[in-house]
């Protein structure tokens, strides 16, 4: 059987705030803005041999709200908030190109309807799905563009997918999925504290 992964995560957390209108997917309604637009912005980023940034696990949290500026926007939050100047300007740098963006706006505690969807670590770029009780399939949350807007959707992906397969050795291999396991009982800090101290980037569930 395929080895599949989970990280543990929490929304007990303050996130670091970008925001932008999606334009990148308005003329593909079936396109995935996580995958197709935020995924090739940040693999510069996880190759980067920097030791604070490959020594830092670096979440991203997504949710779609209505502002003043267009009728919904891709909230992205960044955890940890403070990551220190090189990861900050980094990220920053990364997310310049999308259009009409607001990055780095501000910082504040991540809301309850946010999803996990890629996380930054030790060269690696994770995506994330997630379990929900009563339910067998997995879910990857992503965005598409839907009544002239991004719209935040969940995406289901049976158990049996090549989605979710690994290749192993794990080492050998720059992106994959893992399951986003949110904790209600750690906050973020406590978690990636533990998720440091392993020798491999995520716990096998297998």
């Amino acid at each position: 059987m395929p080895k599949r992964y989970f990280v543990e995560l929490s929304r007990k957390d303050v996130g670091l705030v970008s925001y932008f209108p999606g334009l990148e997917i308005k003329d593909y309604p079936d396109a995935d803005w996580v995958e197709e637009v935020l995924v090739p912005l940040l693999e510069p980023v996880a190759r980067r041999r920097s030791k604070q940034i490959q020594g830092t696990p670096i979440t991203f949290w997504f949710g779609v709200r209505k502002t003043a500026r267009h009728p919904s926007e891709i909230f992205l939050f960044m955890t940890p908030a403070y990551p220190g100047t090189l990861i900050e300007q980094a990220i920053a740098e990364a997310l310049k190109p999308l259009v009409d963006g607001k990055v780095n706006a501000g910082r504040e505690p991540l809301p309850d309807g946010v999803y996990p969807c890629l996380q930054i670590f030790r060269g690696k770029l994770i995506r994330f799905y997630s379990t929900f009780e009563g339910h067998d399939e997995f879910f990857i949350g992503t965005i598409c563009w839907k009544d002239n807007a991004p719209t935040g959707t969940l995406l289901s992906v049976a158990e049996d997918s090549e989605l979710l397969k690994v290749p192993v050795p794990l080492e050998e291999t720059d992106k994959f999925l893992a399951e986003a396991r949110i904790s209600d009982v750690s906050n973020g800090e406590e978690c990636r504290r533990f998720q440091r101290a392993l020798t491999q980037v995520a716990r096998d569930v297998d």
